[in-house]
């Protein structure tokens, strides 16, 4: 199952400037799907150039609204919210808590992924993708706990790379990806999620976008994501 937030359901106010510019990242990725000779490398290093970013991160101090932020972003709460449209475009999410281990394991992330793609029905070339034998070895019971990082790699970047393009770039959003690295032995399982990420940026698909939030004072986080377009939150903005 996806980790979902705790906050779904109240209402968010402010930071329409937060969501016109991942917006506008979205924007930019699908004007280069359409445009000639325009489509993104898959190394975009250090993310110069339009539309070169592989993501957005959001960084701010405790309190600062990412968590808030990012579930207005998925259920929007407010008339124009749902007019934005943004939720309609998100392939799949995860929320991360230091006080529940299971949102720090990287391969339920990667098995929570999975799911919500086929669900989304926004890639219908996946489907089939993911019934390949090479997929599905990689989808056999213990597989993912083993190798979690292969199992990312060939049934999630590799098949969506083999799909049709969508005629609207997606995200991918992650929530506190940096939560586990404040509290002892949970440090590795949540870096993993990060690391894992960040580590396969260039296979991701150039139609998609990976939207995550991080604290500001986690040095090691923000270094791994230096190739994302960096949004920084304040308390009371």
């Amino acid at each position: 199952m996806a980790q979902t937030s705790l906050l779904q359901g109240k209402r968010f106010y402010c930071r329409e400037w937060v969501f016109h510019k991942i917006q506008h990242c979205l924007q930019e990725k699908t004007s280069n799907l359409s445009a000639p000779g325009t489509a993104e490398p898959l190394n975009p290093v250090g993310g110069a150039g339009k539309g070169r970013s592989w993501g957005v991160l959001l960084v701010g101090g405790p309190g600062s609204g990412k968590t808030a932020l990012c579930t207005e972003l998925l259920w929007p709460s407010s008339v124009h919210g749902v007019h934005r449209g943004l939720h309609q475009h998100c392939l799949g999410f995860h929320f991360c808590r230091a006080e529940d281990s299971d949102t720090l394991c990287v391969s339920g992330f990667v098995q929570g992924l999975i799911s919500q793609i086929l669900r989304s029905g926004l890639v219908p070339e996946y489907e089939e993708k993911v019934k390949e034998p090479a997929v599905q070895s990689a989808l056999q019971p213990g597989e993912c706990e083993r190798n979690p990082a292969e199992t990312f790699k060939r049934c999630v970047l590799l098949p969506l790379l083999s799909c049709k393009a969508p005629s609207q770039a997606l995200f991918v959003l992650v929530d506190s990806v940096d939560e586990g690295c404040l509290t002892g032995d949970r440090d590795q399982r949540s870096a993993n999620i990060a690391e894992l990420l960040a580590a396969h940026h260039e296979l991701f698909p150039p139609w998609l976008l990976l939207v995550c939030s991080a604290r500001r004072q986690n040095k090691h986080i923000t270094k791994l994501f230096t190739v994302c377009y960096c949004v920084t939150l304040h308390k009371n903005e």
